[in-house]
C-alpha cells in the first residue's frame, strides 16, 4: 500500500473520530441520562379521556400553593398538567414504550415549575411559573385561569388526536386603568429524558431565527440568548424532539443550560398593553418522533428541525433508498445489506480502476526506484522525470485514493442518517435487538474496559478487515520494496485494531454496512487478482 493510500486512510480515520469527540463535547451526557418514572400506566379507551389525581402535597417549597396534577389523555399522547403555572409537566408517547415495555414513553422530566412547558415568567415578575391557576375543562380543550393584582391569564390548550401536536392560545387580559408594558418568556422543551449514556450524547437544541437554522451554542453563563425573528425552537434527543413554534412578534430565543438539563423557549417582544384590554398570542407546540416526514405533515418548515450535517443530501438520498429496500424485504438488517451490495456495485468502476492503476504503479516501481537514485540531490528534476514516467505509462497516482475518499462522505452521511432515523428504533436483525443502538449483549461475568456486555459485529467487522489487507497485500505481487512490504505489515495488524476500537459503540446497523462492505471488497479485490493473472 502506497504512503498517499495511507495517509487518506488516517485523516478518514482522524475525521470519523474528531467528528465523534465533537458530537459528544457539544452536549456531555452530565446528568441528563434520568430514567423515566411511571405515572398511572392505566390503559383508556375514551378519546380523549381525562381524570383528576388527589391532590398531594407539594415536594416544593412551603411558600409555593398545593399542587394538583391533571392527567388527560388522547390517542398520542398522556399528558400530565399542573395548575402551578397551569403548564404540562409531563409528556407521554403512547406510540413508544418505556423500558417496561408497558408505559408510554415519558419525553421529559422537569425539575421545576419554570421548566415546565409553557411556563411563564416576566423580568418585572408581573407573571410567575409558580402562580396557581384554576382549571376548566370541554372535551378536547384544557383552560386554565389565574389573576394577579393587575393581569388576569387565560390558557388555553386545544388538544388533537390525529397528531401529536397541542396548541396553546394564550389571553392576557389587563384590569387595571393603567397602561402596561408586557414582555415574558414562555418555555418550549425541558429536560428531555434519555434512556442510555449512548443516546445522551445526541441531546441539543436548535431553533431557527431570520430565516436561519442553527444550534445554540453552550457558555459559561446559564443562560444563551439568540435575538431575531423566531420561526421555531426544537429540543432534541437521538430519536425525539419537542417543538415550539410561535405565531406573535418575538425578540429572542433561548436556551438555559442547568445541571438538572437543557431548556428551551422564546422571549416576547416588549408591548404596551392599555388600560382594561387584552393580547392574545398563539403557540404550536410539536412532541414525538424527529422524524422529517411527520414534522412536516404538522407545518413545511419543521421538516428543518432534523438535521442530518454536511452531508444531510446523502444521507436522505440513502434513507430513500434504505425505505424502499424495506418496502420490499421488511427487514432493516437486509435492506442495509442491500444498500452496501448497490453502493458497491456502483462504486466497482472505480475500485477496478484504482486496482489497475496500482498494479501500474507496481510495475514501474523499479524505475522509479533508479530515477530516485540518479536525481536525488535534485528534488525537481526527480519529481519532472517521475511525473514524464507516469504519463508514458498512463499511470494516475491519485486514482488508488478514490474509492476509499467517495467511501468516507458515504459513511459520515449513512452514520448521520442511521443515528438520527426514527425508523430503525427497535428494529432487529438476527441477534441484534436495536439496529440504531450498539449490540450490548449481555455476558454472565464482567471484563476489564469492557463491563458486562460484549459487540460481536464489530470483531466480525475487525476479522474481515484483516482478509482484506491480506488480498490486499496478495495484490501488490513481487514489485514491492522492503519498505512498503513494511508498511502492509503495519497495516495489516493496524487497520483492523483501529477500526474495531472505532466501529465498537457505533449504531451497529452502521458497522453492519461496513462489514458486508469490507466482505464484498475482499471478493471483488480476489476477482481481479484473478482476472488480472
Amino acid at each position: 500500500m502506497e504512503k498517499r493510500l495511507i495517509l487518506a486512510v488516517a485523516l478518514s480515520i482522524l475525521i470519523i473520530v474528531s467528528f465523534q469527540y465533537f458530537s459528544a463535547k457539544v452536549y456531555p451526557p452530565e446528568t441528563r441520562n434520568q430514567k423515566p418514572e411511571n405515572r398511572d400506566p392505566r390503559p383508556s379507551n375514551l378519546e380523549p379521556r381525562t381524570s383528576t389525581l388527589d391532590p398531594r402535597p407539594s415536594a416544593l417549597e412551603p411558600s409555593m400553593p398545593q399542587e394538583e396534577e391533571t392527567i388527560v389523555e388522547t390517542e398520542r399522547f398522556r399528558l400530565v398538567f399542573s395548575n402551578l403555572g397551569g403548564t404540562i409537566k409531563a409528556i407521554g408517547l403512547k406510540d413508544f414504550k418505556s423500558s417496561d415495555g408497558k408505559s408510554p414513553l415519558e419525553l421529559i422530566k422537569p425539575s421545576g415549575p419554570a421548566r415546565c412547558v409553557f411556563a411563564l415568567d416576566d423580568p418585572a415578575n408581573k407573571i410567575s411559573p409558580k402562580t396557581a391557576y384554576n382549571l376548566s375543562r370541554e372535551k378536547n380543550r384544557i383552560v386554565y385561569t389565574a389573576k394577579t393584582d393587575s393581569l388576569e391569564i387565560i390558557k388555553e390548550y386545544k388538544l388533537h388526536n390525529s397528531n401529536n401536536s397541542i396548541e396553546l392560545q394564550l389571553k392576557i387580559k389587563n384590569k387595571s386603568d393603567k397602561s402596561q408594558e408586557l414582555a415574558y418568556r414562555i418555555t418550549g422543551g425541558s429536560d428531555i429524558v434519555e434512556p442510555d449514556i449512548h443516546a445522551a450524547r445526541f441531546v441539543e437544541v436548535a431553533s431557527k431565527v431570520d430565516g436561519k437554522v442553527g444550534k445554540l451554542k453552550r457558555s459559561r453563563e446559564a443562560r444563551t440568548t439568540n435575538p431575531g425573528i423566531v420561526s421555531w425552537t426544537a429540543l432534541k434527543n437521538k430519536d425525539f424532539t419537542i417543538v415550539l413554534k410561535p405565531f406573535t412578534a418575538t425578540k429572542a430565543v433561548f436556551c438555559d443550560d442547568k445541571n438538572s438539563g437543557l431548556l428551551t423557549g422564546i422571549e416576547i417582544e416588549k408591548s404596551a398593553l392599555p388600560p382594561l384590554s387584552f393580547v392574545e398570542h398563539k403557540y404550536l407546540l410539536y412532541a414525538g418522533p424527529a422524524d422529517t416526514k411527520t414534522l412536516k405533515s404538522i407545518s413545511p418548515e419543521l421538516e428543518e428541525v432534523v438535521d442530518y450535517g454536511f452531508f444531510g443530501g446523502i444521507s436522505k438520498f440513502l434513507l430513500g433508498v434504505l425505505k424502499f429496500s424495506y418496502k420490499v424485504f421488511h427487514n432493516w438488517g437486509v435492506s442495509i445489506i442491500v444498500l452496501s451490495v448497490l453502493l458497491n456495485i456502483v462504486l466497482f468502476p472505480l475500485t477496478n480502476k484504482s486496482f489497475k492503476s496500482m498494479r501500474k504503479m507496481q510495475v514501474i516501481q523499479p524505475e522509479m526506484e533508479k530515477l530516485k537514485a540518479q536525481h536525488k540531490d535534485n528534488p525537481q528534476k526527480m519529481n519532472k522525470e517521475v511525473m514524464e514516467l507516469y504519463k508514458k505509462h498512463g499511470v494516475n497516482p491519485f486514482s488508488g485514493c478514490l474509492p476509499l475518499l467517495l467511501q468516507m462522505p458515504i459513511f459520515i452521511a449513512l452514520y448521520q442518517a442511521l443515528s438520527r432515523s426514527i425508523d430503525l428504533k427497535n428494529a432487529s436483525f438476527l441477534w441484534i435487538r436495536d439496529l440504531s443502538m450498539p449490540e450490548a449483549i449481555k455476558m454472565p461475568f464482567t471484563l476489564p474496559l469492557v463491563g458486562n456486555t460484549i459487540n460481536i459485529l464489530p470483531i466480525f467487522m475487525a476479522i474481515a478487515m484483516v482478509v482484506q489487507q491480506k488480498l490486499s497485500t496478495a495484490s501488490a505481487g513481487t514489485y514491492q520494496t522492503p519498505e512498503q512490504k513494511q508498511q502492509q505489515q503495519m497495516m495489516m495488524v493496524m487497520m483492523p485494531i483501529m477500526f474495531g476500537f472505532i466501529f465498537y459503540n457505533m449504531p451497529s446497523g452502521l458497522v453492519l454496512y461496513w462489514f458486508v462492505n469490507t466482505m464484498l471488497t475482499s471478493a471483488e479485490q480476489l476477482l481481479l487478482l484473478k482476472s488480472n493473472k
